[in-house]
């Protein structure tokens, strides 16, 4: 295990010097994404189906086969937004990798051919957003807000990719009482929804530790109506809500859930 993750740590420096660098954004300054999109749990688009069937970790038709993701990029964006979102894709792969040096990919994104039914179709759009997993023939849309965070944050491509890929909010999972309280005092009325906790028989822990440094963590005051938390830590000395990279646990969520451990 020290060994994994000695490794991981370089993978991350790797794919850090790697990779041109994003403009400069204060996080301060940005609104939670969660936020801006106006869907299910602010940036998950939902089926007819999905609410009823729970798609998500535990539904094996949520996997892209072979861990291949075709995707097809909406000409609006320009060549900087384009870059910027290929960039996202390329760093994930290489974080996620066994083995990024041989190219033996984990997971890979690749331009859709015209035999390619599933497909991911990247759009802007009035914030981020995305499906959870595999769902739509005939393409399902990621929507990335040009010339915003959402394209210029590379983290913050890497969040709505890994909702793509198949996965749920961290604060989402079943077990999330024993590391933090939602104080549904503080939360915008009508945006209750956004804190559901799932059951066991729709998502799976995948036997990881609830990880408070995800990516796709809430921050502490995510839908706050008075800006004060709306996530109370059981830990007070832990910080949530990073849009920076992959944690350690989400690389290794991603490599247990297409079976490349």
């Amino acid at each position: 295990m020290l060994i994994r993750n000695i490794f991981i740590f370089l993978i991350l420096i790797y794919s850090a010097s790697s990779f041109p660098k994003y403009r400069t954004v204060a996080d301060t300054n940005i609104p939670d994404l969660e936020e801006i999109g106006g869907d299910f749990e602010g940036d998950i688009f939902l089926t007819p189906t999905t609410i009823f069937r729970g798609i998500g970790k535990r539904e094996p038709s949520a996997r892209w086969p072979n861990g291949i993701v075709p995707y097809e990029i909406s000409s609006d964006y320009d060549g900087y937004d384009r870059a910027k979102i290929i960039s996202a894709m390329r760093r994930l792969e290489r974080i996620v990798s066994l083995d990024p040096i041989s190219a033996s990919y984990c997971i890979r994104f690749q331009p859709k051919s015209a035999d390619d039914k599933y497909f991911i179709s990247i759009r802007n759009g009035s914030g981020c957003s995305s499906y959870v997993g595999r769902v739509n023939e005939g393409g399902q849309r990621v929507t990335l807000q040009m010339k915003s965070y959402c394209v210029d944050r590379e983290a913050t491509v890497m969040h709505e990719f890994m909702h793509a890929l198949g996965f749920w909010h961290e604060q989402s999972r079943p077990d999330r009482d024993d590391y933090i309280t939602i104080d549904f005092n503080n939360v915008q009325s009508g945006k209750e929804h956004n804190f559901n906790k799932y059951s066991f028989e729709v998502t799976d822990t995948l036997n990881l530790p609830y990880d408070y440094n995800s990516v796709m963590h809430y921050s502490k005051t995510a839908f706050s109506m008075n800006g004060r938390p709306t996530i109370i830590t059981k830990d007070p000395d832990v910080w949530i809500g990073q849009r920076n990279s992959l944690s350690a646990t989400d690389i290794e969520e991603i490599r247990k859930y297409y079976d490349c451990t």
